[in-house]
């Protein structure tokens, strides 16, 4: 049965009532309300002015019962069947008391207005058909109570029941229509939202979790709506997240569910019973692919009776941002790497280098424990000449691997152009630096195989130790004045910077 979203039960003061609420919905029901309590009001006098005694206090408790009916139930949010029951009676009482049976047919079209915005359609069809059972009983009731009774043509009583049920069945579409609205009202303005948030995210986690916090607004804003994000696991598929409420969440559903192919994204439904257990109750169920993932993935969709037509397209729009936003996420990631990356060998590039030294000097007070590599290829010339350029970048290329073995994970290995490294290390002496500038050079001395040639180069290396006043150019550049020194005094050594190789004459340096 189709079923005019009640929303949650709520308890709040009666002063809501005399407020118009500014949801749709809501506002709807109000509207209606009133024309219920004015139908009721409007037709007190009529009681007031020729009632008498027990008559007039059944009319008065009736009219009082009725009022305070419709008010609950708007406060409440809720009719139960019951309450139906209550009404029908306050309406029975309030005619008994009326100086026309009829009198009442105004008050039952106007409850029945606001009375079927709730609940579902065949408590609506129930509640009109109560209704008509007590006008009808009136027609016996009502002339054996009043001796003033006034003959009403039964003919007139049985046209206005058509008129009932359809009435209920307009109402009942205004309320969907107007339920529909409000929750694409409200599905779009969480995709604006998210939509602005996403432009702003970086990294898949950060995307993700964005897109969940709007999959559960989804699902707030469509009741009834369910949202589970699966992903392949051997044989079983992995619940990777859902929205909606669910009697339990198990971190695995059999691969029986999906029907897939290999190699093609695209899955259908083929097995919806365990999805319905996991859920408490049978739901219609949609796949879409789930794009933008390192790994195939599905976020299937489900609703009791059917899925909104609309609600399939907000989560469709969902879908397609998230993508969006995880490739630029990539993009700009990857963007990010070039900028700071030698993209011959992946190490650093000399403006990371730059980068991490700066940071690391501000970090550090004084440039404590911090040491300065700069290496230079020994002999590397005559790679090139003897052997090509592409020789040459793969010796380029295996250096750097030998550099990152020779020092730890915490160190930054950077080529800053043509044969020339540079490592930063931290939280060493000067000691441990020469140790590890040691290693890299035995490191580098030993043959390179390109293709079927082995080939020998040397690494000469020198170090600098920040000191107080001593800014980055002026601490690069004593690293560089140390790796000459080195190769000055025969190559493949190391060398540390001391004030007094300042003033060594560079053209006297052997370049390789």
């Amino acid at each position: 049965m189709n079923t005019v979203t009640d929303g949650p039960a709520v308890r709040t003061g009666g002063s809501e009532i005399f407020t118009r609420p500014t949801g749709i919905s809501d506002g709807a029901r109000w509207l209606f309300l009133w024309l219920a309590v004015v139908s009721v009001l409007l037709a007190l006098p009529g009681v007031l002015f020729t009632a008498r005694g027990g008559l007039l206090a059944l009319g008065l408790a009736g009219a009082a019962t009725l009022v305070f009916s419709l008010a609950t139930g708007f406060v409440r949010r809720r009719i139960p069947l019951g309450v139906d029951l209550i009404d029908a009676l306050a309406m029975m009482a309030f005619a008994l008391a009326s100086p026309k049976a009829f009198s009442v047919v105004m008050i039952m079209f106007g409850a029945l207005w606001f009375r079927s915005l709730y609940g579902s359609g065949g408590q609506a069809l129930l509640r009109v058909s109560v209704y008509a059972a007590a006008l009808g009983s009136l027609f016996v009731a009502w002339p054996l109570l009043r001796e003033d009774w006034i003959g009403t043509d039964f003919g007139a009583f049985l046209g206005v029941l058509p008129t009932m049920f359809f009435t209920v069945f307009i109402a009942r579409q205004l309320g969907k229509s107007l339920a529909a609205r409000e929750q694409s009202m409200g599905r779009d303005r969480v995709l604006a939202a998210t939509g602005s948030q996403l432009l702003g995210a970086t990294g898949t986690a950060a995307i993700l979790a964005l897109a969940w916090t709007a999959s559960k607004e989804f699902c707030a804003a469509t009741p009834g709506l369910r949202l589970v994000l699966l992903a392949p696991d051997g044989r079983t598929l992995r619940i990777e997240g859902t929205a909606g409420h669910f009697r339990n969440v198990p971190g695995r559903l059999p691969g029986e569910v999906l029907f897939t192919r290999p190699g093609a994204s695209l899955a259908r439904i083929l097995d919806p019973a365990p999805l319905n257990a996991v859920v408490g109750e049978p739901l219609m169920w949609e796949c879409l692919e789930f794009e933008g993932r390192d790994e195939r993935s599905w976020l299937l969709v489900g609703a009791p009776g059917r899925i909104p037509t609309e609600a399939i397209l907000s989560v469709r729009g969902l879908v397609g941002q998230v993508a969006l936003a995880i490739r630029n996420s990539h993009a700009h990631e990857e963007l990010s790497t070039q900028a700071r990356t030698d993209s011959l060998t992946g190490l650093h590039n000399r403006a990371s280098l730059l980068a991490g030294l700066s940071a690391s000097l501000a970090i550090a007070e004084g440039g404590e424990g911090l040491q300065v590599l700069f290496l230079d290829l020994d002999d590397f010339k005559d790679v090139n000449d003897e052997r090509g350029h592409r020789a040459g970048d793969a010796v380029l290329i295996e250096v750097a691997a030998r550099l990152r073995a020779s020092v730890r994970p915490t160190d930054i290995c950077a080529r800053l152009g043509g044969d020339e490294f540079a490592v930063l290390l931290h939280g060493t002496g000067l000691v441990e630096a020469t140790e590890i500038a040691q290693r890299i050079v035995d490191s580098v001395a030993e043959p390179f195989l390109v293709g079927a040639d082995s080939m020998k180069v040397g690494a000469s290396i020198g170090i600098a130790t920040p000191a107080a006043g001593v800014d980055i150019e002026e601490l690069v550049h004593q690293a560089d004045v140390a790796m000459y020194a080195a190769k000055a005094k025969g190559k493949g050594r190391v060398e540390a910077f001391t004030p007094d190789l300042l003033t060594v004459d560079r053209s006297q340096a052997v370049h390789a």
